[in-house]
């Protein structure tokens, strides 16, 4: 049974990233618009009864998956586009206009506009962190024209929704946790593209919130929570935070040096974590995931390395990730050398 529910875990955390690891290199880089997903009502990933949400349910994450399948790889195609727009200047117009006409489709349709469920209303932060990091990369490359103000206008709406949603009716962990930095980064990134405060402020109070949780040993007590996938869940939570600070590193926001360098420590737990495994199980009482064969750590969950060392010089980290080669993630950019220059 054990080998089975790991098994399990395994594929269900290869489906949860299938879409979010560095788009490759393709010369064929706009691809078609799929029809947007204007509406999500997918339930929980984890079976209803398990409060540490570690247990999977193989029916549910299935629902979950297809559901956002077809909005991952719209996001999976515009990094590639749009990482295309900033790495040369042979297709740059091309691929800066494929990325708009794609977002101006779902804007048009206000895509992700209807989100029926709890867990729906969690999940898609994340997916519009990755539109609007695409959409971020190419306005540069964009002459001013009615589609980009439909595009702007239709991720501002999506970021206040999101925070009002955050603010007045996610649940109390989730209203503190991975869930929130993820909510923060999407804001952060829409604020800094529509020039609006009262977003950056919000996400620079969210990424607050999440982070001043953090023990002295850098974890994070809602992630510990999670059991087996603790340390899993500390990286998913630090992705966020991490590329929120460090965009708004420039906006004046030191987010860095918050809650005695709370970031900072939440990183260092994780170097000591994959150092000494012990370290985890014996603050969770659960073999961690990373270490008991039910998965590996994947290049995209380091991808907020670049963003990090564009601020903190943190050699113990470069050395760390040095072994994982170019790394990518769709939801925060696709390839984050282009980003950071790292």
């Amino acid at each position: 049974m054990k080998h089975l529910m790991q098994l399990a875990l395994t594929l269900s955390l290869a489906a949860m990233a299938s879409h979010a690891e560095e788009a490759e290199p393709d010369p064929y880089f706009c691809k078609s618009v799929p029809k947007p997903v204007v509406s999500l009502d997918h339930g929980s990933r984890y079976v209803a009864e398990d409060k540490s949400r570690s247990d999977f349910d193989e029916a549910s994450n299935n629902d979950v998956n297809k559901q956002l399948k077809p909005v991952d790889t719209f996001i999976s195609n515009l990094a590639n586009a749009a990482n295309r727009a900033v790495s040369t200047e042979v297709d740059r117009s091309a691929a800066a206009e494929c990325v708009l006409s794609g977002l101006s489709v779902w804007a048009s349709a206000d895509a992700l506009s209807d989100l029926s469920t709890m867990n729906a209303q969690l999940s898609a932060p994340s997916r519009i962190a990755g539109l609007a990091f695409a959409y971020a990369q190419v306005k540069p490359f964009l002459t001013p024209s009615k589609d980009q103000k439909t595009v702007e206008d239709w991720l501002a709406v999506r970021a206040r929704a999101t925070m009002t949603y955050f603010d007045t009716d996610a649940p109390r962990n989730a209203s503190r946790n991975n869930l929130r930095a993820w909510a923060a980064l999407a804001v952060a990134r829409i604020g800094l593209t529509v020039e609006d405060a009262a977003m950056l402020d919000w996400a620079d109070d969210s990424v607050r919130l999440v982070a001043c949780q953090a023990a002295p040993d850098g974890s994070l007590p809602l992630e510990m929570a999670r059991q087996e996938l603790a340390l899993h869940y500390q990286l998913h939570a630090v992705t966020p935070m991490v590329v929120t600070a460090a965009l708004l590193q420039a906006d004046g926001h030191d987010l860095f040096i918050a809650c005695d360098q709370a970031i900072q420590r939440a990183v260092g737990f994780i170097l000591d974590g994959f150092e000494n495994p012990k370290m985890v199980e014996t603050l969770t009482g659960y073999p961690q995931s990373y270490f008991n064969g039910s998965e590996k750590l994947r290049s995209f969950e380091l991808a907020w390395a670049p963003a990090y060392l564009s601020v903190v010089d943190a050699p113990r980290l470069s050395a760390f990730v040095e072994e994982y080669g170019a790394l990518g993630n769709s939801k925060i950019g696709g390839q984050q050398s282009l980003l950071w220059g790292m």
